[in-house]
């Protein structure tokens, strides 16, 4: 399966195209463990917001857990804000949840995704 995420966009009046990031599933409304982007941002700044979250220990192998591909994740936050940023005028919203983050060098996987186009 993998540790599930979310990653979402929103084309905000004021700042234009912002990036979400945070745990997925039921861990995204019980803990609201999220930050934000303006977009577009590289890999490194992805990097920098995976590590703000609280549940970011969780991604680095916690308690015997195997460390997640946090390289194909900062991938995909980078990849989504670019995409953000070339389509701002196409994209209201790009919602992805979940995604699971599989051990280090296996990848990502996308279970769900939404566009919101306008």
């Amino acid at each position: 399966a993998g540790f599930e995420v979310i990653v979402g966009a929103v084309r905000d009046r004021v700042f234009g195209p912002v990036i979400l990031f945070g745990l997925g599933g039921v861990n995204a409304e019980l803990m609201r463990d999220v930050t934000y982007r303006l977009a577009p941002f590289d890999t490194a700044s992805a990097k920098e917001m995976i590590a703000e979250i609280r549940g970011s220990v969780l991604l680095n192998g916690f308690r015997g857990q195997p460390a997640c591909d946090v390289e194909a994740l900062a991938a995909v936050l980078s990849r989504a804000s670019l995409l953000m940023a070339d389509h701002v005028d196409e994209i209201l919203e790009i919602d992805i949840n979940p995604l699971f983050v599989h051990a280090r060098g296996a990848g990502v996987t996308v279970a769900d995704a939404l566009f919101v186009l306008g």
